[in-house]
């Protein structure tokens, strides 16, 4: 039967196994307990550790392992290991939740690189590809779109039509301000998404209601920035307050302190699409201004985890200006109030 030891073997066959680590990964130096002897062993001379490794492999080429021949005719011949698959669907999804625990780390400690690198990583294991970025992988990944959904027009993306970024009833941007980036968003794969499910649950007997409840289509917006006009200062306050960060080593934590200014996020906003037929809708993200007055450059991302092919980079420059040196309208609607009630004469009292 087809289990662990032939997706070993037919990865080695495809320079995937067994697995590489780099200098940084201290994974070449971890030691196990034997299974029976108890005495310090490798990481792939531990059962537990091995099968978990082969797993991960086995995900991320998946387009690879689930097209092949052998695999293929033993599934008619009913000869694939069902405790090995099963375990794989068992462990993607308690991947699933470290991926998830670990977008709460890079959040925590700012980092653009490693948050959009992490929604990367749940996008490969969701699709089952080691790459989410050549041009292969996402030419196959549209031409599967557009056989399953109909054409161009089924394959997923969002098209931008509006995006700003403003203080809500204010006519400036001032340091420190409660920022909204407002975008407007459309999903034209939304009406060949919706057409497919419904057959899908047709041919399966299953009610349309019920197929298209179960709907879920994650996206990310990603916001950071850049002063134009001179440096800033890094600000590292929020790697040394912050519990999570307790467990990290000081080269771990001297790698986010030296980020530099453009790779530090000022908010990861999450969006998830229910409504399968939804095609238009706006989004608001909020987020802090630059404590720094001056000219800056905003990108924004939009990330899907997902899908492949579709993310998108958009930059928007904004002036900051000093909140020391400016009146608000709150401020001078105060100031009016107080006025006001000076010139009331006083209640009397009994």
């Amino acid at each position: 039967m087809l289990g662990q030891a032939w997706v070993e073997k037919t990865l080695e066959g495809i320079g995937q196994w067994p697995p590489k680590f780099d200098d940084s990964c201290n994974v070449k130096t971890m030691t196990f307990s034997n299974d029976k002897s108890k005495s310090a062993v490798s990481v792939l001379e531990n059962r537990a550790a091995r099968r978990n490794l082969c797993m991960t492999l086995g995900r991320l080429n998946a387009l690879k392992l689930n097209t092949h021949p052998e695999l293929l005719e033993a599934g008619k011949k009913n000869l694939i290991d069902p405790t090995y698959f099963k375990s794989t669907m068992e462990y993607r999804q308690r991947t699933g939740l470290l991926l998830e625990a670990s977008l709460r780390v890079a959040g925590s400690v700012r980092s653009y690189r490693l948050y959009k690198t992490i929604v990367e990583c749940v996008s490969m294991f969701k699709i089952g590809t080691n790459d989410a970025q050549s041009e292969k992988t996402i030419a196959w990944f549209k031409d599967i779109m557009q056989k399953t959904y109909n054409g161009p027009t089924g394959v997923p993306r969002i098209i931008v039509s509006d995006l700003d970024i403003e203080t809500p009833g204010e006519d400036e941007i001032a340091t420190d301000d409660a920022c909204k980036l407002s975008i407007d968003i459309n999903r034209p794969h939304a009406e060949n998404f919706t057409k497919q499910k419904i057959a899908m649950a047709a041919k399966q007997g299953i009610p349309p209601q019920i197929a298209l409840q179960t709907f879920r289509e994650g996206w990310w917006i990603l916001v950071r920035c850049k002063k134009l006009d001179g440096d800033v200062e890094l600000n590292n306050e929020h790697l040394h307050k912050n519990p999570l960060l307790a467990a990290l080593d000081n080269g771990a934590k001297k790698q986010f302190e030296s980020e530099g200014e453009e790779n530090r996020l000022l908010n990861a906003w999450p969006f998830i699409v229910s409504n399968i037929q939804q095609k238009e809708g706006k989004v608001n993200v909020s987020f802090k201004a630059p404590a720094v007055a001056g000219k800056y450059r905003f990108f924004i991302d939009i990330k899907s985890q997902e899908f492949l092919g579709c993310d998108q980079v958009f930059k928007i420059e904004k002036e900051v200006v000093d909140k020391a040196v400016i009146e608000r309208k709150q401020a001078e609607e105060n100031a009016e109030e107080d006025d006001n009630s000076d010139d009331e004469e006083p209640k009397k009292t009994k």
